[in-house]
């Protein structure tokens, strides 16, 4: 075994000399990881992603590739690993160059647009969030925010939480999803016949939120106890 042929050659390696390559290079990966310290491994920050999945390449390749030699990898890891920690440093010094910022989507009921769209999310995409958030309701969300992990943290409207209907043993009907009637002034006309509405409701439930014409509303949500609420 030579160990100048394990670290600076590639081609002239035998079965105990790539095992020896492919270990150390095993063992540099594991503490590399553990000096950059992923903190949530389903939810890599984007610069962790790149340098977990740029990191895993290299090794790959270099376990391999019988032309590659064992101290160029190491060397790529090395660097890999202070860049790491260089950002790292930076999400302290600096987060706002580094690291996204949580982003309001909903604020007390009302859909923040310029929001949604620096998001890149649809009104679908807004209603499937908060569906999976228990808050299929957005005229009861306080708070729904799209945070730098790429997660949802959502606060719903808690003034009735004290007393419920189940505690004063008063039975309910069961909750109907809400559903969009009304998208940038277009009204479905599917969602308005299936609950047997008809446009002069619209037109009455547009007066009693003064509004004058059904052109100024961007999102028009149907209840589940048949009442429109508006997100202008």
């Amino acid at each position: 075994m030579n160990i100048y042929t394990i670290f600076f050659e590639g081609e002239k390696l035998n079965i105990l000399e790539l095992f020896i390559r492919a270990s150390i290079l095993y063992f540099m990966l594991f503490g590399s990881t553990k000096t950059m310290g992923f903190r949530q491994s389903g939810r890599l920050t984007p610069y962790n992603f790149l340098m977990a999945s740029g990191i895993s390449h290299i090794a790959a390749s270099r376990m391999v590739n019988p032309k590659s030699r064992l101290v160029d990898a190491m060397v790529i890891i090395v660097i890999y690993t202070l860049v790491n920690l260089f950002i790292s440093y930076l999400y302290f010094k600096a987060p706002s160059a580094v690291s996204q910022k949580p982003v309001i989507l909903v604020k007390n009921g009302k859909v923040i647009k310029d929001n949604l769209l620096k998001a890149k999310l649809t009104i679908d995409n807004l209603f499937s969030i908060l569906r999976q958030k228990d808050a299929p309701n957005l005229e009861k969300v306080e708070y729904l925010i799209a945070e730098a992990t790429g997660d949802f943290s959502a606060a719903i409207n808690s003034n009735n939480l004290p007393i419920t209907k189940l505690d004063m043993a008063i039975e309910s009907k069961q909750d109907i999803l809400s559903q969009i009637l009304i998208y940038k002034g277009n009204v479905d006309e599917k969602i308005l016949k299936m609950n047997s509405l008809s446009y002069d409701w619209i037109e009455t439930e547009l007066k009693s939120n003064n509004i004058d014409t059904i052109n100024d509303i961007y999102l028009g949500i149907l209840t589940s106890d048949k009442k429109l609420y508006v997100s202008s």
